[in-house]
């Protein structure tokens, strides 16, 4: 519903071309000399340090495996260093982990077979399944409520690497349904509905998954339900089912509501991309 009325009252018109402006077309599209650094080789380099696990000196390594993991017991699980030196060695933050995997899979690395380890799969010990959250948290032993950003990006993180290796496995498949429902069972305790239609309330600085309940302190994040649309549309597009849709729908209504600037960090461009 959202998308078919911002399409309706955009009328579908495309941008008729750049405006001249003299003083910057005066301004060289590209300084000269000039020399852009190869991003994909540091990115490549940075991988292949930060996950050989095999390195000495001081710092090093910057991280290391675990012979079982928290949530799954039976598996390996790694742990990496959000920053060199850091004070708390057992520190392991998915905001980190997730991305980094993404990254390098998007440089063409297979994070699914490097250094004979599938960092893919041990990453799946970041969905807090003992202590039932039944979500990616920051932490493999987390409580979500505290900050939406902490909360809900892992699990935007996890549904890229679920499709950038095509479903990962028959755990991710169960934890892929298992977040759309969470995130779902959410947005209609905040409110969503289709009997009558009702748009969900969510500004708040964070959701309770274990409790379903809000986090109503400190600095609210409402641009988290632009995030919340992008998981629960792509779960859509995975399942087909009608209630990750509607749930979809009702976060970016919620959204397209709000008439102050919701940004607080990166979950709004989400909903963009999504609205598009």
């Amino acid at each position: 519903m959202f998308v078919l009325g911002l399409l309706a009252s955009i009328g579908l018109h495309a941008q008729s071309g750049q405006i001249s402006v003299p003083r910057i077309d005066k301004m060289p599209d590209q300084p000269s000399p000039y020399l852009m650094r190869d991003w994909k080789q540091v990115a490549m380099k940075y991988d292949s340090f930060i996950y050989d696990v095999s390195k000495t000196g001081q710092y090093l390594p910057l991280g290391f495996i675990e012979n079982k993991g928290k949530n799954y017991p039976s598996s390996e699980a790694f742990r990496l260093h959000t920053f060199v030196g850091t004070h708390s060695p057992l520190g392991n933050e998915a905001i980190n982990v997730l991305p980094s995997l993404v990254g390098a899979t998007l440089g063409g690395i297979n994070k699914s077979a490097q250094f004979g380890k599938n960092w893919v799969e041990m990453s799946q010990d970041f969905f807090n399944l003992s202590n039932g959250e039944g979500i990616y948290l920051n932490n493999p032993l987390a409580s979500s409520g505290q900050d939406w950003w902490y909360d809900v990006m892992p699990n935007v993180f996890f549904y890229q690497l679920y499709d950038l290796y095509d479903g990962i496995g028959p755990v991710a498949k169960v934890q892929f349904t298992q977040v759309a429902d969470k995130f779902t069972a959410s947005v209609v305790s905040m409110g969503g509905s289709s009997t009558p239609w009702k748009l969900p309330y969510m500004n708040y600085r964070g959701w309770k998954f274990a409790t379903m309940q809000p986090n109503a302190t400190g600095v609210p994040e409402p641009e988290a339900a632009g995030a919340y649309a992008w998981i629960l549309y792509n779960a859509f597009l995975e399942s087909g089912k009608g209630d990750y849709l509607k749930a979809a729908e009702w976060s970016m209504e919620f959204l397209n509501t709000w008439n102050a600037n919701p940004s607080y960090e990166l979950q709004l461009p989400y909903g963009v991309y999504t609205a598009a």
